[in-house]
């Protein structure tokens, strides 16, 4: 058993591998633990959905931070799917299906000639509701790249990525911002309608955004220029 800190929460790991640990590393803490983890044999195996064979060692991973998810909501917060970026001292969040090419929209950014860009996690970033506001965070469960940085950022930005031959960034409907948030949100069964307050409150406080994009430089530059307001 070790402890890390994400999101500002020290948790317990109760593991049966020790692939987890190492994956954690950034993360490890000596402080007291506010509540412990652990999977069972079967909740591991129940991870392996598709048609690959997963090592038991990484199904642990998927069902411990299942499980961690589900008592974020104790703490105002909740895990979403999406790139968490960090930029100019801005939070944004690009949301897309599987496939869409979010990982690789979020690097372009990077790429932008005079700009400080930094991805603080490539896929399953936690949101906390702190003083009013949505803070994002990075933890070590981030995707196949393995992107991710132990930091914070408050968030104002979530944007959501289409493919399409032209560049624009336009602001979300209202109409749609909840069509479009809730299915990128993990809302557990016990503590959902905590979690919902809390979304209520992260949807008042962040700005929305409709990505339609190639996958050239100019979809990174004409997003950036729309959303930093330049």
């Amino acid at each position: 058993m070790f402890n890390i800190k994400i999101a500002d929460v020290s948790i317990g790991i109760e593991n049966k591998y020790n692939y987890i640990q190492h994956m954690c590393r950034d993360y490890l803490t000596n402080d007291p633990a506010l509540f412990s983890v652990s999977a069972s044999d079967e909740e591991i195996l129940r991870e392996n959905i598709g048609e690959e064979d997963y090592p038991a060692a990484y199904l642990e991973t998927l069902a411990l931070y299942r499980k961690i998810a589900e008592r974020l909501y104790e703490y105002n917060g909740f895990l979403m799917h999406g790139v968490l970026l960090s930029t100019e001292g801005k939070g944004i969040l690009l949301c897309a299906e599987s496939g869409t090419g979010k990982t690789t929209h979020a690097r372009l950014w990077l790429c932008l000639p005079g700009r400080t860009c930094e991805i603080i996690n490539g896929d399953k970033p936690l949101i906390r509701i702190i003083d009013g506001k949505p803070v994002a965070y990075g933890t070590p469960w981030c995707g196949k790249e393995g992107i991710n940085k132990n930091s914070s950022v408050v968030l104002t930005d979530v944007c959501f990525i289409e493919r399409a031959k032209e560049n624009r960034t336009l602001p979300l409907p209202k109409e749609e911002v909840l069509q479009k948030l809730l299915p990128a949100i993990h809302i557990p069964g016990k503590g959902a309608g905590e979690v919902l307050e809390a979304i209520d409150v992260f949807a008042k406080n962040v700005k929305f955004w409709r990505i339609e994009c190639n996958m050239d430089i100019s979809a990174a530059e004409t997003a950036y220029k729309e959303i930093m307001n330049e």
